[in-house]
């Protein structure tokens, strides 16, 4: 008997079936998912093409540790999933991703640029809910001994940085800094800033994640 080779015998693609052309065809982005989307892809989140590389899709993956934050997460994009988060144990994480669309193609021209993650010009109209804001913190954030905060940009260039800084103050008038990390900058919150955020944020953050913040002993 003859074999027959595993690329003839491989069906097609299940994302390419007509059953989930359907399924894509129905899907739309809600305004809760685009400011959770917002700031998850400011933070640790990605956009990763699909197979031929025409559209992309959301790929989420945090530590063993935030498990229930990566679970929240996907019940928010539950419906553009396929599938529930799994646990990677190559990296001691937690990871799920959604089907590729175009709506998610918009957000990887508008957040990336010849495959590097960068600052979109308009910024200061996209980060402008707290919401949007807490899910960053979430990703990038650390509360540091002194009662103030950092927030991890140093994959975005000094300019862009100062443009963060710029957006922050003009539409939640939080106050900040640039600190030095190595050869690139974060975005650092002093104390008599730092108040202002956490009010800001706290409705928003999920009660495992609230070790991040001042009022947590």
């Amino acid at each position: 008997m003859k074999a027959t080779p595993w690329e003839v015998k491989r069906k097609s693609p299940i994302t390419n079936s007509k059953v989930i052309q359907e399924f894509r065809s129905n899907l739309s982005i809600t305004a809760f998912q685009e400011q959770v989307l917002i700031g998850t892809i400011l933070g640790d989140a990605c956009l990763t093409p699909n197979a031929w590389g025409k559209n992309y899709r959301l790929q989420i993956e945090h530590g063993k540790k935030q498990k229930e934050y990566v679970f929240w997460k996907y019940r928010i994009f539950k419906n553009w999933t396929l599938s529930e988060p799994k646990f990677i144990t190559r990296t001691n994480s937690w990871k799920f991703r959604t089907i590729s669309h175009p709506k998610f193609t918009k957000w990887y021209n508008t957040f990336y640029k010849d495959r590097r993650k960068i600052l979109p010009k308009n910024i200061d109209k996209l980060l402008i809910h707290s919401l949007t804001l807490a899910v960053w913190f979430m990703d990038d954030g650390t509360r540091m001994r002194n009662d103030a905060y950092t927030l991890n940009t140093q994959n975005f260039s000094t300019e862009e940085n100062m443009r963060l800084q710029e957006c922050l103050y003009q539409n939640f008038g939080i106050n900040t800094s640039l600190h030095k990390d190595k050869c690139n900058h974060r975005i650092y919150i002093p104390e008599n800033s730092a108040g202002g955020f956490t009010k800001l944020i706290d409705g928003f953050t999920l009660p495992s994640m609230k070790y991040k913040l001042l009022l947590t002993p």
